[in-house]
């Protein structure tokens, strides 16, 4: 007996998008056979498809059907080499995924960073610096800081002279939700791990920067109202360098938007690849709903799409943060990991994780490995 039922705009976009969207679908019917749910998943193109379908990289349709729906499950967009004339606010970047966010005011970016013990192989760091298992959250702060702050221009000095202009800017009511978002998740780690405390480490350039300061002064106040999670802070260039030397040690990173990008991405390589880091971009609760948008941390890829080898993974976790944030299924959520967990344990390996030292696993496509999840589920 179906008892809940939920709306999802499925935007596959370009590039290997299409191939794990699909296994990401497949996994979420294979939900349904197992939870008294129903995904009511309508696709419709993004991106370049979308410039193609409609002359947008967001259709006028595809945005009403996400206005329409409880979340967007979201693959990739861009082709940085195709069709260089299009002006850059055109652009896929831009035009579809940054006007997204703005327009459903996605401010919070949570991208868990898990390296599966059975991986551990394709981390770049050897086995020592590893320590007891890495294990984090990067919440970064997603619509402020130097990508939206004005003004931002070109301007042109002299004949072979121009200045480039971008402005860093946060206010205390922006640096004080995404904290929020920091602090609670660190505690419901903890809960979950058994750990008697979470962990926020926050990340600014206090010693140089006034958003610094600000920041630092922000997330103390806030940290405060929390009394079971733990407060470090951390300048930025010591923490690219930490997250190579000691990854082990951190549990939530709390970042501003550029910081959070980079580090976020640094994180993901200890991973092993990009192809296993999902990420979820939230918006401000309503009632007892978060709206959010679910992708892949990864990009576009296009020298291996249309070619059954992406790796699923990072598509079909995404899902299950859509399910755990967006939906309040964390059953669900924790069975998705689980069977993904399972499939690793059984010797699936697309490609990108794939090692012929390792005589217990074999390498499959795409297609076989979104299936071996869906199975194990």
């Amino acid at each position: 007996m179906i008892s809940r039922i939920f709306n999802v705009a499925a935007l596959a976009g370009d590039g290997i998008g299409p191939e794990v969207m699909r296994e990401g679908i497949k996994v979420l019917r294979a939900v349904e056979q197992k939870f008294p749910v129903r995904f009511n998943l309508t696709e419709a193109p993004v991106g370049w498809a979308g410039m193609d379908a409609a002359g947008k990289a967001l259709p006028d349709t595809t945005l009403a059907l996400c206005k329409k729906s409880d979340a967007i499950l979201f693959g990739s967009v861009g082709l940085p080499d195709r069709d260089p004339t299009v002006p850059k606010d055109e652009r896929p970047e831009r035009a579809a995924l940054l006007r997204l966010r703005r327009e459903f005011e996605l401010f919070a970016n949570l991208r868990p960073v898990r390296l599966w013990t059975e991986l551990a192989h394709t981390c770049p760091l050897i086995r020592e610096r590893q320590g007891a298992g890495i294990d984090l959250l990067v919440v970064r702060e997603l619509t402020g800081g130097l990508y939206f702050g004005k003004p931002k221009t070109t301007e042109q000095l002299g004949p072979h002279q121009r200045r480039a202009i971008d402005t860093m800017v946060y206010t205390t009511a922006e640096i004080e939700r995404i904290a929020h978002i920091a602090f609670r998740a660190a505690g419901g780690r903890s809960k979950s791990s058994g750990k008697s405390k979470g962990k926020v480490t926050s990340i600014d350039k206090a010693n140089v920067l006034e958003n610094g300061i600000l920041w630092r002064e922000v997330v103390t106040d806030i940290g405060s109202k929390y009394p079971d999670v733990e407060l470090e802070h951390m300048l930025v260039d010591n923490a690219a360098m930490q997250l190579m030397l000691k990854p082990a040690q951190f549990d939530v990173l709390l970042c501003e938007n550029m910081f959070g990008d980079i580090l976020s991405d640094e994180a993901a390589a200890l991973a092993g690849s990009l192809g296993m880091l999902p990420s979820a971009s939230l918006g401000v609760a309503g009632g007892d709903r978060v709206f959010g948008l679910y992708e892949p941390a990864g990009g576009t890829a296009p020298d291996i799409a249309g070619r059954d080898i992406a790796n699923p993974i990072a598509q079909i976790l995404s899902a299950a943060l859509m399910l755990q944030h967006s939906f309040g299924l964390n059953e669900a959520h924790d069975a998705i990991v689980s069977a993904v967990g399972k499939a690793i344990a059984a010797g699936y390996r697309t490609g990108d994780i794939f090692s012929p030292l390792d005589r217990s696993s074999r390498k499959v496509g795409t297609r076989e490995m979104g299936d071996a999840i869906a199975a194990a589920l």
